[in-house]
């Protein structure tokens, strides 16, 4: 597994960056789309919709509220609204059962795909948009290892010495001690980031929180899913990625971090 895992990284890692760093966001908006689209296969068929019927309807409402959301409404508002009400949800029921009504929501397909496709809707939009902006590549590249250094910092320090539990009606496995070990590793590499002026007009305090509120809503991020995962007796999203389970599953701390990220970009005044 770990042998598989390394593989599959070192295979990805590079094209990532290379992606990032060299491709115009002309490119990069639909190499993000494509993505999402297999995120979302994922996520539909963990709700539920695995017949042809069911795909053109979940992928024909991922369409109309990714439009929606670019011409109705500020997307970078509706995502701060968004994760904040996810957050509190996740906060309130960490350690019990969701009550009936909002279990509804998850469990019910059709209230369910408008959900997955407003979170996925809302990450493509927001990372489009930092892209495009003067240091977006670096900045977009930045909050991704954020994440996966906070990931890996979160499962070490777990592992070695985690006991209190995160939210144990959620994710078992995840404790307190993890997020610490991840607001360590994460917290460094914003100082690297800083020192090297990935910030552009931040300073550094503002640089700080900013990446601080990012890094914890990522780990939000991945609670929701598996939330998502849970209620419907899933343990991975898919098996497209060896050794890391589906698109889903490596992204799901990004569709959180990503959009609130690039709201506090533009709302602290660094374009």
């Amino acid at each position: 597994m770990l042998k598989q895992r390394l593989l599959t990284a070192a295979v990805l890692i590079p094209l990532v960056v290379f992606s990032l760093l060299y491709l115009p966001t002309s490119i990069v908006q639909w190499l993000l789309a494509g993505v999402v689209v297999l995120a979302a296969w994922e996520w539909f068929a963990i709700i539920g919709f695995k017949q042809r019927p069911e795909r053109l309807f979940s992928f024909a409402s991922l369409a109309l509220i990714t439009v929606l959301t670019a011409i109705v409404i500020s997307f970078l508002l509706l995502s701060t609204i968004l994760w904040s009400i996810i957050l509190v949800l996740v906060v309130r029921y960490a350690h019990s059962a969701l009550p009936a009504n909002i279990e509804k929501v998850i469990m019910q397909p059709v209230s369910a795909v408008i959900l997955a496709s407003l979170v996925l809707a809302l990450f493509w939009h927001s990372a489009v948009l930092l892209h495009s902006t003067p240091l977006g590549a670096q900045q977009l590249l930045y909050i991704m290892v954020l994440v996966w250094l906070a990931d890996t910092g979160g499962y070490f320090a777990g592992k070695r010495w985690g006991k209190t539990k995160l939210a144990k009606a959620i994710s078992p496995n995840k404790t307190w001690e993890g997020v610490a070990g991840a607001v360590v590793l994460g917290l460094i590499w914003a100082v690297i980031a800083y020192a090297i002026n990935l910030s552009g007009s931040l300073g550094l305090i503002s640089w700080l929180v900013l990446s601080l509120v990012a890094l914890l809503i990522s780990i939000v991020g991945d609670l929701f899913e598996s939330l998502f995962k849970r209620a419907h007796n899933i343990k991975d999203s898919g098996n497209l990625l060896p050794g890391h389970g589906g698109i889903l599953d490596r992204i799901d701390s990004l569709l959180a971090a990503v959009p609130v990220f690039t709201a506090g970009i533009f709302w602290l005044g660094a374009y």
